[in-house]
C-alpha cells in the first residue's frame, strides 16, 4: 500500500516537472525565435478541428452532400476550405444550442411551452442567436427541451408557434447531437440529466 502511494507520488511529481519544463521551453522558443502567430495563421487549424468535432456531433440529413475527408483533414481542407467552414459553423450552432438549452432548463419554469430565445433574458443577448444571427425556438416538454435553429439557409428565424413535438417524440430522438431536418432546420434535445451534470 505504501509502495503504491510512493509510486503514484513519484509519477505525479515527474509529470508536473515534465509539464513545467515543456511550458517553459515553449515560452523560451517563442521568445528566442520571435514567433508571431496571428489569428489568420490559426484559422485553418481551428476550422479543421471544428470540422472533425462536427462530424461526431452533427447528424446531417441523408440527402446532404458530405464533405469528403479522404487522405486526412489537411488535404481535404485544402481541396474544400468552404465546405469545412460550413461544417465548422455547424459546430458553433451545436455549442450555442447546447448552452442555451442547458440555461433554459435551469432558469425557466417546467411544463409544456414554446418560446423564442429573444425572451431568454437569463442569457446574454449574443447567446440568444445562432451563428447566422437568427433567434432560436425553445420547446419544453417535461424534462426535455428542444432547441431549434433556422439553419444556414434560413432567411429568418423559425416561427416557434409552428413547432409541434410531443414528449414521447422527443424521447425517441438522439439527445446531445445537432440534427438537421429535411427542411434545413437544426435541432438539439437537452434533458434534465444533462443539465444536472453540467451544474456539478
Amino acid at each position: 500500500m505504501i509502495r503504491t502511494r510512493k509510486i503514484v507520488k513519484v509519477a505525479m511529481v515527474s509529470l508536473g516537472v515534465i509539464l513545467l519544463v515543456g511550458v517553459a521551453g515553449g515560452f523560451w522558443f517563442w521568445h528566442e525565435f520571435h514567433l508571431n502567430i496571428s489569428q489568420s495563421d490559426m484559422e485553418p487549424v481551428e476550422t479543421m478541428l471544428k470540422k472533425a468535432l462536427s462530424d461526431a456531433l452533427v447528424v446531417k440529413r441523408p440527402d446532404s452532400k458530405p464533405t469528403i475527408v479522404s487522405g486526412g483533414y489537411i488535404l481535404a481542407y485544402q481541396n474544400d476550405p468552404e465546405g469545412f467552414r460550413k461544417d465548422a459553423k455547424l459546430l458553433d450552432a451545436w455549442m450555442a444550442s447546447t448552452k442555451l438549452g442547458l440555461a433554459a432548463l435551469k432558469n425557466s419554469p417546467p411544463g409544456n411551452w414554446v418560446r423564442s430565445s429573444a425572451d431568454a433574458h437569463y442569457v446574454a443577448s449574443q447567446d440568444r442567436v445562432d451563428p447566422w444571427n437568427h433567434t432560436f425556438c425553445l420547446l419544453r416538454r417535461d424534462d426535455h427541451l428542444l432547441v431549434v435553429s433556422g439553419g444556414p439557409k434560413a432567411a429568418a428565424s423559425p416561427a416557434c408557434r409552428d413547432i409541434g413535438f410531443r414528449s414521447k417524440d422527443l424521447a425517441k430522438l438522439p439527445h446531445g447531437k445537432l440534427l438537421e431536418s429535411p427542411a434545413g432546420y437544426l435541432m438539439i434535445i437537452v434533458d434534465r440529466t444533462q443539465a444536472d451534470r453540467a451544474n456539478r
